[in-house]
């Protein structure tokens, strides 16, 4: 009898012990995720990219995705829209690693400057730009871009490019009428869903002179500007003034208007510039992505919306990137 009580007594605090060590483990977790709420980061494959100093930096491929992410996109936007995002970063990063592509710099895949590469903020940048909202916004974003880890879009078993734009304006661009060169998946498609952006419509005023002294001809010439032709996405492709001419893109870059998507009014002296849209408007409609996302849409859906034809793989599948 008093050897049971023996062995009791033993199991009871076997069992108090246990409980004591499971409540210890469960507190540290707690203090850990209070303190540093990031999601871990898998670090399989390293990248070297330029920093916004223009020095060599070696990174995770995921963790520097998140940066690319958080650099590209609004925290605020679904979690749907961010995942199309990372996706989109990802395959474009590794378009230019072996045996995909090649490095875009020296050394280096890519770099921080997104009229170059790909926009990139680091933690730093994230605290000062998030604040308080640093810790929720981080883990928002990170989680959407582990649950596509490795996931890149491919086009018949060759790697896709994956151009984005902030707003379209109601409908995407062909990349032949924006660069000159057509791929069967970036082709102007309708999108209902950016009208949530708030660069969706703006207007930009000039003085007759100026408009003149930009495009090099006098300002009479410019009551005889009109459009010659517009892309297939409803952009201006053509504007003559007398003898001159130039491509809606050329314009866009002069005036630096907020897209090629643009009308004017003469009033007086002045000339207003009426513009739909920001950005290019090749590929994925990020507002457009967001208002996809809100309208019920998963990213796998809003990829395949403003890349047509395209199938999401992992790196780990058997595929040509010949």
């Amino acid at each position: 009898m008093r050897h049971s009580r023996f062995h009791s007594r033993i199991h009871f605090l076997i069992l108090g012990l246990a409980c004591l060590l499971l409540l210890a483990a469960l507190l540290i977790v707690k203090l850990s995720d209070e303190s540093d709420p990031a999601i871990p980061i898998p670090n399989e494959r390293q990248i070297t990219i330029i920093d916004r100093q223009g020095r060599q930096q070696q990174l995770p491929l995921e963790q520097f995705i998140i940066g690319v992410v958080a650099a590209e996109m609004p925290a605020s936007f679904d979690e749907e829209a961010l995942k199309a995002q990372a996706v989109a970063a990802r395959t474009y990063i590794l378009s230019h690693c072996p045996p995909y592509g090649q490095p875009r710099h020296d050394g280096a895949i890519v770099c921080c400057d997104s009229a170059h590469c790909q926009a990139y903020s680091d933690e730093l940048q994230l605290r000062e730009q998030w604040g308080e909202n640093y810790d929720k916004y981080y883990a928002k974003i990170a989680a959407a871009v582990l649950a596509t880890q490795g996931e890149i879009l491919f086009s018949q078993d060759k790697i896709a490019q994956t151009p984005f734009c902030s707003t379209c304006g109601g409908r995407t661009e062909d990349a032949a009428s924006c660069w000159g060169s057509a791929l069967p998946y970036l082709i102007a498609v309708d999108c209902g869903y950016c009208s949530h952006s708030p660069k969706f419509c703006s207007y930009q005023l000039y003085n007759l002179d100026e408009v003149a002294a930009i495009l090099s001809i006098d300002s009479d010439t410019l009551e005889e500007m009109a459009v010659i032709s517009r892309t297939p996405g409803g952009r201006v492709d053509t504007v003559m003034a007398g003898d001159n001419s130039w491509s809606g893109t050329e314009l866009r870059n002069l005036l630096a208007l907020n897209s090629a998507a643009f009308n004017w009014l003469i009033l007086g002296n002045n000339i207003i510039f009426t513009t739909i849209g920001y950005g290019h408007g090749v590929g994925m409609c990020q507002y457009g992505a967001d208002g996809m996302a809100q309208a019920g849409y998963d990213y796998r859906q809003i990829l395949q919306h403003y890349y047509p034809g395209t199938q999401i793989k992992t790196e780990q599948q058997d595929i040509s990137a010949e």
